[in-house]
């Protein structure tokens, strides 16, 4: 688990195969090891998700 934990800290997400669903016409997902919201930009390539912060500012979480 240690090692994955790395290899999320420099952008290498696993996609949870059993939590994936479709939303607004794209499918949706979690990483299997750090749980960060990933979407499927092209078949087989999936890439973390903007999610804003709640509006109270300009920051974005990735």
């Amino acid at each position: 688990m240690g090692l994955n934990r790395i290899a999320c800290a420099f952008g290498k997400h696993k996609v949870d195969r059993e939590g994936v669903k479709r939303a607004g016409g794209q499918q949706v997902g979690r990483c299997r090891n750090c749980k960060t919201p990933l979407e499927e930009i092209e078949p087989h390539n999936w890439a973390a998700m903007r999610v804003k912060d709640a509006g109270l500012g300009r920051r974005a979480i990735y």
